[in-house]
């Protein structure tokens, strides 16, 4: 698709103003080559207050949205079950897209959306915004330049907490349609960068329940890895850690080197110890960094910005999301939910 090299800003429009749209409101308000014209949601109170805070246009049908041909890019923040639906609709329309994780609930909800953009020569990019952490970008130069040696084991651990209003006060939270469990929806992340560092997965053996919520899907899900070039691994998530979220940690073990990825959104190194010392006043200045939240949002909307106005699209139109989502769904696939009636009984009281 030719790219207009007169483009000044690039227009997004925004279907779904749930919570994560402000994430998106905050990275609009200090992205300065681009910017916000239209939204769009099924509860019109809602873009209505957009509108008139950010002075854009409002509707309560995307469909409507969809027909400006003005918007150069459709960030779809709708229940992940309604995201093939959009971006598909999206990509005949034209727009560029940026959806939110999980990128579709099946792999052919995937494999569609992703040949109507290969159609259309148009980008389709998941939101995988821990990517563009500081550490998480550090973390994959250290493996790329060797410096942790042949992998050996990989894990992510995810203790957050959600309680029983969260799931009860939009009624698709929580449902294997719409939804999906603690894997699907808080989890896919961390799955995603696993798979970065760690490479493909070929073999899992995995169990999953329902432990302390009145939901369809899993809140607590451990699973073992096997990596293709044999390198091991552990996924260990739950939206049960009662009082908060208490911990997300990615720990990477190489047979010269280990590191731990922490904090409040994995943007600082817990731990680190590898031969050499080349990169230790890397590691150091990126613990001392104050990173909003908004942060990995802003980095991978500016990237699809400058790719529109550069005509580099192909730069990350490899950002499909698939892969995690197909290591969920061989979790999925190979593991029943298990619901003990005495655990979730006593969580609801």
């Amino acid at each position: 698709m030719p790219i207009d090299k007169s483009i000044e800003l690039v227009k997004f429009g925004i279907i779904g103003c749930g919570a994560i749209a402000q994430r998106y409101m905050d990275v609009f308000e200090n992205l300065k080559l681009a910017k916000v014209i239209a939204v769009a949601d099924i509860d019109f109170n809602k873009t209505a207050a957009w509108s008139k805070k950010i002075k854009c246009q409002a509707f309560a049908d995307y469909r409507h949205l969809l027909e400006n041909k003005n918007i150069d890019v459709i960030i779809i923040a709708t229940p992940s079950g309604l995201h093939a639906q959009i971006a598909i609709e999206a990509l005949h329309a034209g727009k560029h897209v940026v959806v939110e994780k999980p990128m579709a609930m099946t792999l052919e909800q995937a494999d569609a959306m992703i040949e109507a953009a290969k159609r259309a020569n148009l980008i389709l990019s998941t939101m995988l915004n821990k990517r563009y952490l500081p550490a998480c970008v550090l973390l994959k130069r250290i493996v790329e330049q060797g410096v942790l040696g042949r992998l050996l084991s990989g894990s992510v651990s995810l203790y957050w907490y959600r309680p029983q209003e969260y799931y009860d006060e939009s009624g698709w939270r929580g449902t294997i349609s719409m939804d999906g469990g603690v894997l699907m929806n808080q989890a896919i992340h961390h799955i995603d960068l696993l798979l970065w560092y760690m490479g493909n997965v070929k073999k899992v053996h995995a169990y999953r329940a329902t432990l302390g919520h009145n939901i369809e899907a899993e809140d607590t899900a451990v699973a073992i890895l096997e990596f293709e070039d044999n390198a091991l691994g552990t996924i260990n998530a739950s939206t049960c850690s009662y009082p908060k979220n208490m911990e997300e940690t990615l720990t990477i073990i190489g047979e010269k080197g280990s590191i731990i990825l922490g904090g409040s959104d994995l943007n600082n190194f817990r731990l680190w110890h590898m031969a050499g010392a080349t990169i230790q006043s890397a590691l150091n200045s990126i613990n001392k960094l104050n990173i909003p939240k908004w942060y990995g949002h802003y980095k991978a909307i500016e990237a699809v910005s400058l790719a529109i106005i550069d005509g580099k699209e192909g730069t990350i139109k490899n950002l499909d999301g698939k892969p995690a989502l197909e290591l969920v769904l061989k979790i999925y696939s190979g593991s029943n939910i298990t619901k003990p009636e005495i655990g979730r009984k006593e969580s609801l009281e």
